[in-house]
C-alpha cells in the first residue's frame, strides 16, 4: 500500500474525520504519509468479504449438504467426535466462532484428527469474516510456516488486519516486525507506536521492548511515534 500523492509506503494510521462520511469510514481506513504528510483513504477488504458472506448465509445449509456428498468417504470432517458434529454445522453455517474452533481443534489434533490444511481452512474462514482472533492465529500460521509456506508479507497483513480491531497481541507482533523488518521496511517509530498501543491494554512483553527501542529513537521519532498511537484509532471492536 502506497501514498496516491508521493507513492511511499511509509503510512501510518490516521483518525477518522466527519468529513469521510459514514459509509466510506466502514469501508475504507485513512493513513497519513509520513513522508508527504499527506492524508488519504485506502479501501478495507475485510468488510466487503463479511458482506459477501452475509449474503451467501440464507442457503448455506444447503450447500453444505450437497458439499458433503461430493466429498464422499473421504470428508476430512468425518473424522470429528460426535460431540463436535454441532461444532461443525454451526461452522458450516457461517458462526466465526465455530470456524476458529473447529481450525484450531484440527491445527492441535483436539477432538480431530491433526490435519494443517483443513485447520488452516476454517480459520481463514473465520478470519475472511472478520474474526480478530481468527486473523492473529492465521498470522503466527504464516509467521511460523506451520501447514503453511512461511510468509513474513502475508503474517503481517494478517496481524495487521487484528490490530486494527485492537487485539492486543497482533499488535505486539506487528510491533516485532516493523522493529526487524520481516514483511514490512525497517520503521521504528512505527514500531514503537504498534509496542505502545500492546503496552497500554497490559502486555508486559510489549512495555520491556517499547523501551528498549526507546534508546534508538530520537526525539523527534519519539514524539511523534507517541501523537500516532494517540491518535490510532480501531476499527471495529475485537471478538
Amino acid at each position: 500500500m502506497q501514498c496516491p500523492f508521493c507513492n511511499s509506503d511509509r503510512l501510518r494510521l490516521s483518525r477518522r474525520r466527519p468529513e469521510d462520511g459514514a459509509w466510506r469510514s466502514l469501508v475504507c481506513t485513512a493513513y497519513r504519509c509520513r513522508q508527504c504528510g499527506r492524508r488519504s483513504l485506502h479501501r478495507s477488504g475485510g468488510l466487503l468479504i463479511g458482506l459477501t458472506a452475509m449474503s451467501t448465509l440464507a442457503v448455506t445449509f444447503a450447500l453444505g449438504f450437497a458439499v458433503g456428498a461430493l466429498q464422499g468417504p473421504g470428508n476430512a470432517d468425518e473424522g470429528l467426535r460426535d460431540t463436535d458434529q454441532l461444532l461443525l454445522t454451526a461452522a458450516n453455517g457461517g458462526d466465526t466462532k465455530a470456524q476458529l474452533r473447529l481450525g484450531l481443534a484440527y491445527l492441535n489434533g483436539d477432538g480431530a484428527p491433526r490435519d494443517s490444511v483443513t485447520g488452516i481452512k476454517w480459520t481463514r474462514r473465520a478470519a475472511e469474516q472478520g474474526h480478530a482472533e481468527a486473523q492473529y492465529v492465521l498470522g503466527t500460521l504464516y509467521q511460523s510456516g506451520r501447514g503453511t509456506l512461511q510468509s513474513f508479507p502475508q503474517a503481517f497483513q494478517w496481524y495487521e488486519r487484528a490490530a486494527l480491531q485492537n487485539h492486543v497481541r497482533a499488535q505486539y507482533q506487528l510491533g516485532l516486525m516493523y522493529r526487524s523488518g520481516l514483511g514490512v521496511p525497517v520503521d521504528k517509530g512505527m514500531a514503537y507506536t504498534m509496542l505502545n498501543l500492546a503496552a497500554a491494554q497490559g502486555h508486559e512483553q510489549a512495555t520491556s521492548v517499547r523501551d528498549e527501542l526507546l534508546a534508538s529513537l530520537t526525539r523527534e521519532q519519539v514524539h511523534a511515534a507517541q501523537r500516532a498511537a494517540l491518535e490510532w484509532q480501531p476499527t471495529v471492536a475485537s471478538e
